[in-house]
């Protein structure tokens, strides 16, 4: 099937049981064929979760930036920080892909629930912490992501999980992900390259003609690519700093976010064709405003762009 493609034979999994591996699995119970078009946004009967259809391999998932409280959630123990306007960048990252691509759309999924009655980034019992009315939330949240990645599967060779967070460390930058501890991006280039296996971008790198590290922090690294660009909203001309790149390859003595449930559980650590990668954020110039969240998913979407051609010589757009 072609990138161009007007509409999408989707499979909605309304209930998602959870096999040994804690992966979302589809329920026995029948479901139903339905077909959408791709831009358009299916949320459950609550509006409690939200799938923005889309028709390439980039997936973009929102799980910490809902406001909605119903009472039939009780309050979660654990981090409940919301990362806040996260959703606005999905939302102009999808905005930017469309208007540059003349017409294509990211798969993106949102949590429109409160963090502090549900995480959908943690495994089920952590997130809904045993509620039945959460654990139904959780459970779409996790059925509609199975299918954007069931459809991306299907039809391409490779695909991009971006996992939306937030952070608070002292280092005001973009962390990236891709479950590889501080420790293992001390290492050389050459012995970090044999961690590729347990990296959630471990497919892309065997496919690439890039090496494991290069993929990390290369010229062509999702970081080295955000670092280089640069937008201006409202005559504010922003840049961003990240780690790892290819100038700044280790983290140093701060705080990283090395990545979460979500890229853990669908992440090609476990096999598949899904890449993910957790993009941890701070608030203060990159969520605060409208000029600094939309020049982050201005420079997010074209890197990942140039990320996905650049590794694996396929054109998005």
């Amino acid at each position: 099937m072609e990138l161009r493609t007007k509409t999408l034979l989707l499979f909605l999994l309304l209930f998602i049981g959870c096999g040994d591996s804690d992966r979302a699995t589809q329920s026995v119970l029948p479901t139903p064929e339905v077909i959408y078009t791709p831009g358009e946004v299916v949320t459950d009967s609550q509006g409690y979760v939200s799938y923005r259809v889309g028709n390439t391999p980039i997936i973009i998932t929102v799980p910490h930036d809902g406001t909605l409280t119903p009472s039939t959630f009780p309050d979660r123990s654990g981090a409940t920080t919301r990362a806040e306007n996260t959703r606005k960048v999905a939302e102009q990252f999808a905005y930017f892909f469309n208007a540059n691509s003349d017409g294509l759309f990211p798969h993106i999924i949102y949590n429109n629930v409160s963090r502090s009655k549900l995480d959908p980034d943690l495994n089920q019992m952590d997130g809904a912490q045993g509620n039945s009315y959460a654990n139904l939330s959780y459970g779409t949240y996790h059925s509609f992501l199975q299918t954007a990645i069931d459809t991306v599967e299907a039809h391409f060779d490779a695909g991009i999980l971006l996992n939306l967070v937030e952070h608070n460390h002292s280092d005001q930058r973009v962390e990236l992900g891709y479950l590889l501890s501080v420790s293992d991006l001390d290492l050389s280039n050459l012995q970090l390259n044999s961690y590729s296996g347990q990296s959630s971008v471990s497919q892309l790198a065997s496919i690439s003609s890039s090496s494991f590290s290069e993929v990390i922090r290369g010229y062509n690294s999702l970081g080295t690519l955000i670092v280089g660009k640069s937008f201006s909203s409202n005559d504010v001309n922003y840049t961003f700093e990240v780690v790892p790149t290819l100038d700044n390859p280790n983290v140093g003595s701060s705080d990283y976010n090395s990545g979460g449930y979500t890229i853990s559980q669908y992440g090609s650590s476990n096999g598949g064709s899904i890449n993910g990668i957790d993009v941890a954020t701070p608030f203060s110039g990159f969520r605060d405003n409208a000029n600094a969240y939309r020049a982050l998913a201005a420079i997010l979407e074209l890197s990942v762009k140039d990320f996905y051609q650049e590794n694996l010589g396929t054109i998005l757009y």
